[in-house]
């Protein structure tokens, strides 16, 4: 214990030697002596042996840390055979044959010398050499559950302080005395290994290698070492080699980012300052309350939705505003582009849990659980590459009908396709209604408008991400890792800008996740093709929805039948790109939302169904809901679909989905929603949902960000996942509201106050 508690200086080992045992022998007979005078009832000041201690630690003060952890590593390493005397011996040896010129590799003469150091110096058990030897990864336990990425310790290597002398021959033959003084520096060595019927896989090792040597330097050390040691791989012939860079200067894109950014919160500073004087020098003659003035209420007695024209697609952001400008006269425009940018303003809004009476709240909570359970799908796909038990998981999860729900999570996205359907043709046909003309309505600003809503936080968040993540954090999986995140960002970041990222490059996709605003913006602007037909014919309005739909199906039985696509086959490499990103694909829950939408402006919410028919209709969705989820169990046991059924199931598996949802708000909002309507119209939901939009957008990048991030690979059990999950819920949305804050309120707040200006003028 005494031993532990040594202080820090310098000390020669000899004399820390003797100290060490001379407190051992005399802690030794001190405890022995007590234990004989405790016996014979004789008094003993044991203080007066450990005072002796103490001023002979106060005599000699040595770093105990590195003589300890030498006897350890001494006894580990070398007494346990981790490092071979007869490989570093060999190794040495043909450095030397280097150092003489007896064999030719191009390597750097920094890196060449600071390797034949690190070498003599674990050959002579120099506490940093072995610090640096102890730093780099070792063959670990579970590599048969897919631990492949062997990390070693990130942090002991950049710890190591080598400080080092050695003779220098002048070509006359005189000898001089040199020294340099170095750090360790982590590098990553990736060897490819293929076997025989399984899929190609890659080992990662960490290794802790003197600094100054490139990636470069390390292939053609890794070459010569071969030769010396004559190993025959074809594996390390291919070998690669990342290492990580302390020093990372900012780039020009990140700079302009970080000006552009500061700008920003700049302008949310100076809004915010304003508003708070503002309302508190007396302009304000009411306190802030809500209004009501642009929400409208469709009601039938027993439920309503409560939406308005700025309503967007994804996240339900009801313009609940407050009353400060319309009390005090101060209408002017610099007044509301202030105002926008003000966190204290939007705070409230976003915060707000107040919603008109009998609304239908239960979008708020549907909004928020489909995302919640993309985030759980995402727990788990963004952890699998920094998982030390990848393989039993997996087969694990197959194996479990409990985690179907989990293995389901692409469903979740299918409910925003119905909300986004079912809101465009609701509130479009309401303002069609009340319009006039041939177009009814105007079409530039129905484009402009969602284009606006979306567009700025999505580009933003597109501007930040893309320069700075390598600076984010760093690891040793970061910057070997980061570059292959996003590596096609630089070359088609202008399809997310246009939306066609699904279709133009969706392989080469910048923020994969993004697939999904692609897909609702395209079926946005095609959406009045069925919006016409349908404001001035039913029958035909329906007849082009539903041929629109039947061509969905053809189409994703045809794509799968022909590319063997169906669930369970090994085939799936191309089922990305082919199934699950296109829009003739996926259009088919967001035409079901657009058909409820339709009926709902039809029946003005008022309920037309019996009970019975209700029951049958909640017990007909409820039925098909759990055979979608839990219908494959058998196919992930080993039984794959043949492919003519799994085409079918491919075909209409997602528009059977996008049904139940749309049953379910239609059924809350005619007054047959039961306890479901009370579960989802918590009042909880109503801020959240409003943060869905900004959190679906972020969540990956933090994801990545905290993963990647890591020092240690994660075990996963249920408890860490689900551990780690609500931690990534929390983040998302704390993330969100700050986005929220900085980016998208004050675009709509913009758009508000110059729009509503051009009105009024």
């Amino acid at each position: 214990m005494f031993i532990f508690m040594l202080p820090k200086d310098v000390m020669s080992r000899y004399k820390c030697a003797v100290l060490q045992c001379v407190i051992l022998v005399l802690m030794t007979v001190t405890i022995a002596k007590a234990q004989w005078v405790e016996t014979n009832d004789i008094p003993y000041n044991v203080g007066h042996v450990f005072s002796k201690i103490n001023r002979l630690r106060s005599q000699y003060q040595e770093p105990q840390e590195e003589s300890q952890q030498q006897i350890l590593v001494n006894s580990l390493l070398y007494n346990g055979k981790s490092v071979d005397h007869t490989t570093v011996t060999s190794l040495l040896e043909g450095v030397r044959q280097l150092k003489a010129g007896a064999l030719d590799v191009n390597v750097s003469e920094t890196c060449f010398n600071r390797t034949v150091q690190y070498l003599e110096g674990l050959m002579n058990r120099q506490y940093w050499a072995i610090r640096m030897f102890d730093a780099s990864a070792k063959l670990p336990s579970g590599v048969l559950d897919g631990n492949f990425r062997w990390l070693g310790s990130y942090s002991e290597c950049l710890a190591v302080d080598a400080y080092v002398q050695y003779n220098v021959t002048n070509p006359d033959n005189t000898t001089w005395t040199a020294d340099d003084q170095f750090g360790g520096q982590y590098c990553t060595g990736y060897v490819g290994i293929q076997q025989p019927g399984l899929p190609p896989a890659t080992l990662s090792i960490g290794l802790c290698v003197p600094a100054g040597c490139s990636n470069q330097d390390l292939r053609h050390l890794l070459n010569a070492f071969i030769s010396i040691l004559r190993i025959k791989s074809p594996l390390l012939d291919k070998a690669a080699f990342a290492c990580n860079k302390q020093d990372r200067p900012l780039n020009s894109g990140a700079i302009a980012v970080i000006c552009i950014a500061g700008l920003v919160v700049l302008c949310v500073l100076i809004g915010t300052i304003y508003d708070i004087v503002h309302q508190n020098m007396g302009f304000n003659h009411k306190p802030l309350i809500p209004y009501a003035s642009e929400t409208k209420v469709i009601s039938n007695g027993a439920a309503s939705i409560s939406v308005d024209e700025h309503t967007p697609l994804i996240h339900s952001q009801k313009n609940v505003g407050y009353s400060n400008s319309e009390n005090n006269g101060a209408n002017g425009i610099m007044h509301k582009i202030l105002v926008a940018f003000s966190v204290y303003t939007n705070g409230a809004k976003v915060l707000n849990t107040k919603q008109a009476s009998g609304a239908l709240t239960c979008v708020n909570g549907i909004r928020f659980l489909s995302l919640s359970w993309v985030i759980w799908g995402h727990t788990y796909y963004f952890a699998a590459t920094v998982t030390d038990n990848i393989s039993s998981v997996t087969q694990d999860l197959m194996k479990r009908w409990t985690m179907q729900v989990l293995i389901s999570g692409p469903f979740s996205v299918d409910s925003f396709f119905v909300l986004s359907g079912l809101l465009v043709t609701y509130l479009t046909m309401r303002e069609m209604k009340k319009g006039s003309g041939r177009f009814r309505i105007n079409w530039g600003l129905y484009y402009f408008h969602r284009f606006w809503r979306l567009t700025p936080p999505y580009m933003l968040v597109l501007l930040v991400y893309v320069p700075t993540i390598y600076y984010w954090t760093n690891g040793p999986m970061w910057v070997s890792t980061v570059d292959g995140f996003d590596p096609y960002c630089g070359e088609s970041w202008w399809t997310n800008l246009l939306y066609i990222n699904n279709v133009v490059k969706s392989k080469k996709m910048c923020m994969g996740w993004s697939w999904y605003l692609a897909n609702d913006m395209q079926f946005f602007v095609i959406s009045p093709l069925i919006l016409f037909p349908l404001f001035w014919n039913e029958i035909i309005g329906v007849g082009v929805l539903l041929a629109t739909l039947l061509g969905s199906w053809i189409t994703t039985g045809i794509v799968s039948n022909v590319n063997q696509l169906a669930p369970g086959s090994p085939n799936q490499a191309g089922s990305f790109d082919m199934l699950y990103v296109k829009p003739w694909i996926r259009i088919g829950p967001y035409l079901i939302g657009m058909l409820v939408g339709y009926i709902l402006y039809v029946t003005e919410c008022k309920p037309k169904l019996n009970r019975l028919t209700a029951l049958i209709g909640w017990m007909v969705a409820t039925a098909t809901a759990l055979a979608l989820v839990y219908g494959l169990y058998d196919v992930y046991q080993g039984h794959p679909l043949s492919n003519d059924v799994g085409a079918f199931y491919n075909a209409v598996s997602r528009t059977a989905w996008g049904a139940c949802v749309g049953w379910v708000i239609y059924a809350c909002c005619t007054g047959y929603g039961g306890f479901v309507n009370t579960l989802m119209s918590w009042k909880a939901f109503v801020p959240l949902s409003r943060l869905t939009y900004c959190a679906y957008l972020i969540h990956p990048i933090i994801m990545y960000v905290v993963y990647v991030g890591r020092e240690t690979l994660i075990h996963a059990t249920d408890v860490t996942m689900t551990y780690i999950y609500f931690g990534n819920i929390v983040a998302s949305f704390a993330g969100a509201f700050i986005v929220s804050m900085v980016f998208e309120a004050p675009m709509m707040g913009l758009e508000k106050a110059i729009l509503r200006r051009e009105k009024s003028a």
